[in-house]
């Protein structure tokens, strides 16, 4: 009886033990975006769908203007691995920017990062100039990304308003998960 318990015993931990080396050779741990972004703009970084919250003022510490905020229903700007975006516009707050028609959405174009540099170009009309080049500026917090532009960096909403301060302080201000 005691032999079959040994017996037993031992086939449970050899099991346990071939297990275990099993589940750590299976495939790659995914690294979460506050360790992909925690050294600045890389394409592994961008990849992944970050929320339009809304648009703000550079220059006042990115504070979100509140006829912009977009936080319950925020804008979608998905970069995918293959070099591709895609915008959609947020679910609220939108009869502040009359300029935008919702016809024109979502935006799709390719993008690319040259070193601390993001390359976008549109293949949309409703987005002017087709191309553009923006420097963001990225913060890591234990439970969110944030990216946003710089001011005067306004382009996926350039026609958010037409006010020229917004136009020339505003910023397009993102978050994604850190997980």
């Amino acid at each position: 009886m005691k032999k079959m318990y040994l017996v037993l015993l031992a086939a449970a931990l050899a099991l346990s033990t071939f297990t275990a080396c099993g589940d750590s050779s299976s495939g790659a741990t995914k690294t979460s975006k506050a360790v992909e972004c925690s050294k600045g703009l890389t394409s592994e970084c961008l990849v992944g769908t970050w929320n339009l919250v809304g648009l703000a003022n550079a220059n006042l510490n990115n504070e979100i203007l509140p006829s912009f905020d977009y936080s319950t229903g925020p804008g979608k700007l998905t970069f995918t691995e293959d070099g591709k975006f895609q915008f959609d516009l947020p679910t609220v707050n939108l009869a502040a920017s009359p300029l935008i028609d919702p016809l024109d959405f979502p935006v799709y174009g390719d993008w690319k990062v040259v070193e601390n540099v993001i390359k976008l170009h549109a293949m949309s009309t409703a987005i002017y100039p087709a191309r553009t080049e923006v420097t963001p500026v990225i913060v890591v917090t234990a439970t969110e990304v944030t990216m946003s532009f710089g001011p005067g960096s306004l382009w996926l909403m350039n026609n958010a308003s037409d006010e020229t301060s917004i136009r020339a302080n505003g910023t397009e201000f993102y978050s994604i998960s850190a997980n």
